[in-house]
């Protein structure tokens, strides 16, 4: 009685004590991650950062009086706009990390409302009127990153056929400034004469072709808007002011649809006036996860690391009973090593094939050794079996909660009672045994 229960508590020492030793790795991982990451952004200042796509928008200068130096500028944004963006994501491999980067089309059709635009208007203080320079106009648009600007960004525009290849013209102002907020570039601007378009309806179509890395972000600066982003990644992430109204995500791609009107979007105005204030215009978008995400996963095991370190070993120990406490407390350190390692090669086969195989790769190096190590001891093939499946059975479980998101909880929840079940029995029948062993002794 007095060795069982020095080997119990042994038990739960060491489960403590490999449990620390897995945290350790834990630590291995977060900096394995952050060495992930720092090549994501090394390749993205390589390739083109994360883009922020805002436009188009009309600048008009608008003058005082005589004055030939204009005081501020009018800024229009579209009445209608519709996007549609196809993003084909890729990874670039660097050693033995990934970073994740896309090419994205994107196609803008909409129109802007000029029906009650005017050339000139009296101005608010009555002394000197206002003039709207429509022959000086610039049609703009800010990306995040101009670096990822491919083939240009053409647009036509009340019939005209333009390319976007200017700079922001500050009409001899120095105090003016884009409205652009920080999240935003310079923009690229092309001048045109919409003096002719007072009045009326302008429509426009453009063509963007984009590089960019993590992420892609578009501005639903219509009075009404509709963003649709489509792609080849089958895990993303959805972000900005609001979800998507509609998407749809498989193996294959996702595609998301967003709605967006000038009254929820609560930014700025669709028409405003502005000489230096920068202006953060609201985003939707979609994040471009890395396929695997082996660190997450990784880090998501170890999390059990203590659950399954205590079963095993408790495996061990019924294991040990049945033969009558062949193996000793240097073999359940060995055997707790073991585990422990399980971890380590987890996380070192997951940067060269992935989790999955990592996994499967692992947990049958483990227990191969683990069953050889554990049928030398007892010399007792059916009891090693047993023990073997069993810890078999707790990493299947443990990677069925990996695999799982909504229903983690749950799945464990009702894996831990069976388990606490099936204990409590294989302990009865110890106890059964041991007893019947009692009276058989006895009785001779």
């Amino acid at each position: 009685m007095e060795t069982k229960t020095k080997k119990i508590l042994f038990i739960g020492f060491l489960t403590v004590v490999f449990w620390l030793a897995s945290m350790c790795i834990s630590s291995l991982v977060d900096d394995r991650s952050m060495l992930s990451n720092v090549t994501q952004e090394e390749v993205a200042e390589s390739w083109s950062k994360e883009q922020t796509l805002v436009g188009p928008i009309l600048c008009v200068p608008v003058y005082r009086g005589t004055e030939q130096t204009p005081y501020t500028c009018m800024y229009v944004l579209p009445n209608e706009d519709k996007v549609d963006a196809d993003v084909q994501s890729e990874i670039l491999h660097r050693g033995i990390f990934d970073a994740s980067v896309y090419r994205a089309k994107i196609a803008m059709s909409g129109n802007f409302d000029l029906s009650d635009m005017v050339l000139s208007k009296p101005a608010s203080d009555n002394k000197k009127e206002l003039r709207y320079d429509w022959s000086h106009a610039q049609l703009m648009v800010a990306i995040g990153d101009k670096r990822g600007i491919e083939e240009g960004l053409k647009c036509q525009l009340g019939g005209q056929e333009l390319e976007l290849s200017q700079y922001f013209n500050r009409y001899g102002n120095v105090a003016l400034e884009p409205v652009f907020g920080y999240n935003c570039q310079e923009p690229v601007c092309r001048a045109i004469d919409l003096s002719q378009s007072i009045g009326k309806v302008v429509n426009f179509d453009m063509v963007a072709n984009l590089k960019g890395s993590s992420a892609l972000n578009i501005a639903p600066i219509g009075r009404n808007s509709q963003i649709t982003v489509h792609g080849n990644c089958a895990d993303p992430s959805f972000v900005g002011m609001t979800l998507p109204s509609t998407r749809e995500v498989t193996d294959e791609g996702f595609t998301a649809t967003w709605k967006v009107n000038s009254l929820n979007r609560n930014d700025v105005d669709q028409v405003f006036t502005s000489v230096s204030e920068r202006k953060s215009f609201q985003t939707v978008g979609a994040r471009l996860l890395v396929p695997g995400g082996q660190y997450t996963q990784t880090d998501r095991a170890l999390k059990y690391a203590f659950l399954v370190i205590l079963l095993s070993l408790m495996a061990v120990y019924v294991g040990d009973m049945s033969v009558r406490g062949e193996i000793s407390l240097f073999n359940y350190m060995l055997i707790g090593a073991a585990l422990v390692l399980f971890y380590l090669m987890l996380l070192s086969f997951g940067e060269w094939m992935g989790f999955s195989m990592a996994y499967l790769l692992s947990a049958v190096l483990i227990l191969g050794m683990i069953m050889l190590y554990f049928k030398a001891i007892v010399r007792n093939g059916r009891t090693t079996l047993a023990v073997c499946l069993f810890m078999a059975l707790v990493d299947v479980f443990v990677y069925v909660l990996l695999s799982l998101e909504e229903m983690a909880l749950l799945v464990g929840t009702i894996g831990l009672f069976v388990v606490l079940g099936a204990a409590m029995f294989f302990s009865l029948r110890v106890s059964s045994d041991k007893k019947e062993l009692k009276g058989t002794e006895g009785a001779e």
